[in-house]
């Protein structure tokens, strides 16, 4: 877009960005009560300054990355994963069940299906945590019920006990996610 006026005039381009910011606050139909302007409207803050004036000039040779600082403490801590034997001593200790190790590898099937079905691996990694749980839910229901045969007391009391599916659930959904690499969003076909 092209604007009628120069680019480095101070003045008009106040006068366009109130006005930008002003155009919200006005009624769309304009009839003819008076336009009342608040306190919301005035700008609190501008500042137009010169910071440098010169050309940008490039360099032959390989290209320098930008690096972010990495030893000033802006590093987050990364969570460990919890292996599938932590689920069993968990859900053990919280809800008094006694699932041994065989018991694990009804978790691990479930983990398996899941890591390898498209629709989990695209869910992770085009959303965060907590998204990802969230369209996560039905599908481990699903693979439970499929799994029921083979496992039928793990099944029923995720089923049955609402507490305990909850537990199942938030700890089943971390290992899937932390078990798909994060990658690029796919793209939309």
């Amino acid at each position: 877009m092209k604007y009628p006026w120069p680019y480095g005039d101070p003045a008009l381009e106040m006068l366009y960005t109130y006005g930008r910011f002003l155009l919200p606050h006005l009624p769309l139909d304009r009839d003819i009560e008076k336009v009342k302007i608040s306190h919301e409207v005035g700008p609190q803050y501008y500042r137009l300054q010169r910071i440098y004036s010169g050309e940008i000039a490039l360099r032959e040779g390989e290209p320098e990355g930008v690096k972010s600082p990495t030893d000033v403490g802006t590093g987050k801590a990364k969570e460990e994963k919890v292996p599938l034997s932590e689920i069993i001593k968990v859900l053990n200790e919280r809800f008094g069940t006694n699932f041994t190790d065989e018991d694990r590898f009804f978790f691990e099937q479930i983990r398996e299906k899941a890591t390898a079905n498209e629709q989990v691996v695209k869910l992770r990694r085009a959303n965060p945590f907590d998204k990802f749980q969230l369209g996560l839910r039905q599908l481990i229901e699903d693979l439970m019920v499929q799994r029921m045969t083979e496992n039928d007391k793990i099944v029923t009391r995720y089923m049955d006990d609402k507490e305990f599916g909850e537990a199942a659930f938030t700890l089943l959904s971390k290992a899937i996610y932390d078990s798909i690499p994060p990658g690029e969003a796919p793209s939309e076909q």
